[in-house]
């Protein structure tokens, strides 16, 4: 859901590109009717500045074309004056995204000035060595078995680990910054018994396929356990 959105200078924005082709429509038609809301608010409040919105030219195909990075407000603005079911349902979407987002970002505000989290944290950054070290391992061990892709691993078992959980990494690259103390643990333990059944799995001289597998299986048992808990 939240790759509807992004953040840029910790304001969060839609794309008009993105935005025009869920709802099933040409972009120019959406930037149409971006520019009278525009103009409207303007009439109406005298010159005033409407929402936020921002302007960026792109090229695609020896054409230029103007996009808008909209921020909810103006968002909503827009598509309001869209009234197809489809429409509608994207606009849904989009405003769940947008909270989803805000709520990801005043979770990573509170983090900074959580004494047990920033420990929980630095404790994290250990368990995520240790299993980047048994994946390093892995990798090795699986070149040898005659793997040409080994190093793929690294990304395999991490995410793994984030789909056992419910979690999904995708476009977040500091997704562990935007957990909360409860997801962060979690992942701490998750990492540590990846590291521990790769290396205990690659004692018993297995086939490195049916390892990770071995271990995807384990992440959701893990998973599933702490649920139930």
């Amino acid at each position: 859901m939240n790759d509807l959105v992004e953040v840029k200078n910790k304001e969060i924005l839609v794309d008009s590109h993105l935005v025009a082709k869920k709802f099933g429509m040409q972009h120019k038609d959406l930037i149409i009717s971006a520019n009278k809301v525009i103009e409207k608010i303007e009439k109406l409040t005298g010159g005033v500045t409407p929402p936020k919105y921002y302007e960026e030219m792109r090229h695609y195909r020896g054409t230029d074309f103007k996009v808008y990075l909209m921020t909810r407000e103006f968002f909503s603005l827009v598509a309001m004056r869209l009234t197809s079911q489809k429409a509608f349902e994207w606009q849904v979407k989009f405003n769940d995204a947008f909270y989803s987002m805000e709520k990801r970002l005043l979770q990573v505000e509170s983090n900074t000035v959580d004494v047990e989290w920033n420990s929980t944290r630095l404790i994290g950054k250990t368990a995520r060595v240790e299993e980047t070290d048994a994946i390093k391992e892995f990798a090795d061990y699986a070149t040898k078995q005659g793997s040409k892709n080994s190093a793929m691993y690294y990304k395999h078992v991490t995410n793994a680990s984030y789909k056992a959980l419910g979690m999904i990494a995708g476009k977040h690259p500091k997704l562990r910054d935007e957990m909360n103390l409860y997801q962060l643990s979690e992942l701490m333990l998750a990492e540590r018994l990846a590291a521990n059944k790769l290396r205990e799995y690659m004692s018993l001289n297995r086939e490195y396929h049916d390892i990770f597998a071995s271990v995807k299986q384990d992440l959701i048992d893990f998973a599933n356990s702490i649920r139930l808990n």
